[in-house]
């Protein structure tokens, strides 16, 4: 009967610790990750500057986008550089088309920086709190007849709240899914108070001996919900074709509305964002 006894429980622990090897060979053991990548694809831009003209401008851009990535075990911290450049054009009929137009450009530059809060385990996804800085210029040249054109910009540079969730696949090697949200709460805004294009309560002292530059920096307001508001939501997909190599597919919806004149004139920009990239771990 000992025998008998022995022989079951011998099993019992050689079933156990196989099934138990077995189950964590299909685990994949977060590492920290350092992620370089490069992106770039499609941007759809949508802009209604009223200070300069009520017409809608619209048109398609392709951008360059760089960026760094920490993954720690409870922090992420993410480096970015945009840049894209191109041509809006009105909604007027086509017979002025040829002069109503938007040389548009965009740089942004971005830190966000985020920690973890909780993690659903049974879904594999964890969640994260954070803020995120940001520095942006849109920068447009209105062209409305041939030979007559004027310069219009939003420069921000602020901070933001920053959500993110990632989800990642068990089975899927290091494959994850993540939704980012960010909303600037408080904002340094250059070149405020303009009600046309060549006057503005701002700059009708400028000094045009000294830097202009630095004029027009000095001269910004900060800003909160009361004159600036907007968002930015990206959801993203990394697959990992070998452990060093990832390509990334990201979606970005950004919209943003700033009072350009008391409540009277705004500009508008929507730029939604469709971006292919190539991921490197180090």
């Amino acid at each position: 009967m000992k025998i008998i006894i022995c022989i079951i429980l011998i099993n019992i622990i050689f079933f156990y610790n196989n099934s138990f090897s077995q189950e964590d060979s299909t685990i994949v053991s977060f590492q920290p990750q350092h992620l370089f990548a490069f992106s770039s694809g499609l941007s759809l831009h949508s802009v209604r500057d009223e200070m300069m003209s009520p017409i809608m401008y619209r048109g398609t851009q392709i951008p360059i986008v760089l960026s760094y990535q920490y993954r720690g075990l409870q922090n992420r911290h993410t480096f970015l550089l945009y840049y894209d450049n191109g041509e809006l054009n009105s909604s007027i009929t086509d017979r002025t088309r040829e002069w109503h137009y938007i040389k548009n450009l965009n740089l942004n530059f971005e830190y966000s920086f985020a920690t973890q809060i909780t993690a659903l385990e049974d879904f594999n996804t964890t969640f994260f709190l954070g803020v995120r800085f940001s520095s942006m210029l849109n920068m447009r040249n209105h062209y409305f007849i041939q030979g007559i054109s004027h310069a219009s910009a939003e420069q921000m540079t602020g901070l933001g709240v920053y959500f993110l969730t990632e989800t990642s696949f068990q089975n899927a090697s290091n494959n994850f899914l993540s939704v980012e949200i960010n909303i600037p709460f408080i904002s340094y805004a250059l070149l405020n108070n303009r009600y046309n294009a060549n006057v503005s309560e701002k700059f009708n002292d400028l000094n045009f001996e000294q830097s202009i530059l630095l004029q027009i920096f000095k001269r910004g307001d900060i800003v909160t919900f009361n004159k600036l508001f907007e968002i930015q939501a990206d959801v993203s997909y990394n697959i990992f074709v070998s452990n060093n190599i990832c390509f990334g597919l990201r979606y970005r919806f950004q919209y943003y509305s700033f009072e350009q004149y008391e409540s009277l004139l705004h500009s508008k920009v929507l730029n939604n964002q469709f971006l292919i990239g190539m991921m490197v771990k180090l």
